[in-house]
């Protein structure tokens, strides 16, 4: 199981269930992220190692890390 880190609270409730499940199978092998992108769109995708850092119109809503 894979453990999660809500950094959005606010935005946690608008994430489908198909991305958290996404997330989940790609942090098996490396940490990745849950972010809302500019046009609104919510995914799981690879980070920039760290959210705090991030730059341009992605918004992290969690962060997937392996069990």
């Amino acid at each position: 199981m894979a453990q999660i880190k809500v950094l959005d609270k606010a935005l946690w409730p608008d994430v489908p269930k198909d991305v958290i499940a996404e997330a989940e199978r790609a942090a098996k092998t490396q940490p990745c992220w849950i972010a809302r992108q500019g046009n609104g769109h919510i995914v799981a995708m690879d980070g920039p190692g760290d959210p705090d850092v991030a730059t341009g119109d992605v918004l992290f809503i969690a962060e997937v890390g392996p069990g």
